[in-house]
């Protein structure tokens, strides 16, 4: 039984139980329950492409202002940017 959960290479099997274990389980069954499903589709859908393309595609990894106001303002500007780049037609580029 020993080399069927071990392995060849292996000598011991070690396994930690958190502190925060039952958070764990509860945020789990949150995630993988009908809601948690859809809402994870619904993100998926709508919002993390949008924050993907902006930041391997169009230079926003880093936000170089101060404050939360400044900050909202470079979102709001880069979702602008965004959005106008992909109302164009199919083909045109500015």
């Amino acid at each position: 039984m020993r080399s069927s959960c071990l392995g060849k290479s292996a000598q011991e099997k070690k396994f930690s139980v958190t502190y925060y274990r039952e958070e764990y389980e509860r945020n789990n069954a949150r995630v993988h329950s009908p809601q948690g499903r859809y809402m994870k589709g619904k993100r998926q859908s709508t919002v993390e492409p949008v924050f993907g393309t902006l930041t391997q595609f169009m230079g926003l990894r880093k936000i170089n202002t101060l404050g939360l106001k400044q900050a909202n303002k470079v979102m709001h500007l880069s979702a602008i940017a965004y959005n106008l780049k992909t109302s164009l037609p199919a083909g045109r580029s500015t």
